[in-house]
């Protein structure tokens, strides 16, 4: 299993981010993350947070990673953006983006040779 710090480097690896323009982003000191990389410090639920916005990812995503939330293996990574943007939105829009789904269920139940392979 993959150590939080070794997700997270490969994160700002990704992101052509440095340490520093995580801690600068997340408004957390570079010592704090420089401890989080080096495994010398356990990492809170607001210091998560503070990563996960920086990252512009989900927190519960960032709070597995970290071993503070079991994985949700069952969830791919478009279904927990999906449900991460559903956050805070109005109940309108949540039926609104629902029945745009159940549109294209319909459609792909219809016409299974349009359905894009996964």
């Amino acid at each position: 299993m993959e150590s939080f710090s070794d997700w997270l480097l490969k994160e700002l690896k990704e992101r052509d981010m440095t340490q520093s323009d995580l801690a600068h982003i997340a408004k957390l000191g570079s010592g704090t993350i420089s401890n989080i990389m080096t495994g010398t410090r356990k990492v809170g639920q607001e210091t998560l947070t503070k990563i996960a916005h920086a990252l512009q990812l989900p927190p519960d995503l960032v709070f597995e990673k970290a071993g503070v939330l079991p994985q949700k293996t069952e969830l791919s990574p478009i279904k927990r953006a999906l449900l991460h943007a559903a956050e805070g939105l109005p109940e309108s829009d949540l039926q609104l983006a629902l029945s745009l789904l159940e549109q294209r269920q319909e459609y792909y139940k219809k016409n299974p040779q349009a359905k894009p392979s996964k």
